[in-house]
């Protein structure tokens, strides 16, 4: 979905300033003869209607580029990595992606996790992992999320060299098969 809405903003952004420079294009007379754009530019300081449009033209251009800024900027400066230390060398840090692969890799190990998806977030200064996995019929919830939040923490706290943040842990039972075809 997010997606998405980036794609129609560009695309609106885009189409306004294609129509704002329309009208500039259109209140300045171009294309045209030099003579022509003389004659034009004369009547232009004599008519508000004109400057008006070249304003609304200005304002358009305008305001596409800041939802064309506001889409970069958002995706610029969104937060990827976990800073693992600060020193007078600068910062150590890493990225989301390998505290997912971690905890999804941690996870797997378990015999009774047949498939596990993870999605890491930033909380303010701190990264919350956030894991799904799917179990056999057979295990215990409340004991393997225990685990599983435990082992995950462990995992990264032993690769990472910190402790980082919270493992929230959210299972479902798979359905246990009849055997019939």
């Amino acid at each position: 979905m997010k997606r998405l809405v980036g794609i129609l903003s560009g695309v609106l952004a885009f189409l306004t300033a294609v129509f704002g420079v329309c009208l500039l294009l259109i209140a300045i007379g171009w294309p045209i003869s030099t003579e022509r754009m003389q004659e034009l530019i004369a009547s232009v300081r004599q008519m508000p209607a004109v400057l008006i449009l070249v304003l609304a033209a200005f304002v358009l251009i305008a305001v596409a580029v800041v939802i064309m800024y506001g889409l970069i900027g958002a995706h610029f400066n969104r937060k990827t990595f976990a800073v693992l230390e600060k020193n007078e060398l600068g910062e150590t840090a890493v990225s989301f992606a390998t505290l997912s692969q971690i905890a999804e890799r941690t996870a797997k190990k378990r015999s009774d996790v047949l498939s596990c998806k993870t999605k890491v977030c930033a909380v303010g200064n701190s990264v919350r992992i956030e894991v799904r996995a799917v179990t056999s019929p057979t295990a215990s919830l409340l004991e393997l999320t225990h685990a599983l939040q435990n082992e995950i923490a462990q995992a990264v706290s032993e690769q990472c060299g910190k402790a980082i943040g919270t493992v929230d842990v959210s299972v479902d039972q798979a359905e246990p098969s009849s055997g019939r075809a």
